[in-house]
């Protein structure tokens, strides 16, 4: 995909406040910004596992996310991560958060109490980092 398409979908959701199972441009969960910004680059992608989810969905089955994410592209060695990889990571004791590498270097995210940002792949969160998929 373009880079100039791609950075044309990145502004449109910067700044977005986080909300708990959020689907629109008024507020986004991690799960939700992964699929609305997949869907504008024209990649349809499930809307997480169709079941709903409480805010405490990580402490009721600590592996649903990642069961969810195996579902859908395929497995991309980390150092072979490239722009539009859903990248996935750990934070504390769970497998609960998702992004998409927008380049080589940074990816767009979401978490609770935050709004939509640009955030580096630097070493911190490199740490976290448990795998990532390729869609396209």
């Amino acid at each position: 995909m373009d880079p100039s398409k791609i950075e044309q979908i990145v502004r449109k959701y910067l700044g977005v406040p986080y909300r708990h199972g959020g689907r629109d441009l008024n507020g986004l969960d991690c799960l939700g910004l992964i699929h609305l910004f997949y869907r504008d680059c024209g990649i349809a992608i499930p809307d997480g596992d169709g079941k709903p989810y409480s805010p405490n969905w990580v402490y009721e089955d600590p592996g649903r996310y990642l069961r969810g994410i195996k579902k859908i592209g395929k497995e991309v060695p980390l150092n072979m991560i490239q722009p539009l990889d859903l990248v996935y990571f750990r934070l504390g004791a769970f497998i609960s958060h998702g992004g998409v590498m927008v380049d080589s270097h940074y990816f767009i995210h979401v978490l609770q109490k935050g709004v939509v940002r640009l955030t580096p792949l630097n070493r911190a969160w490199r740490r976290r980092l448990v795998g990532a998929r390729r869609l396209i």
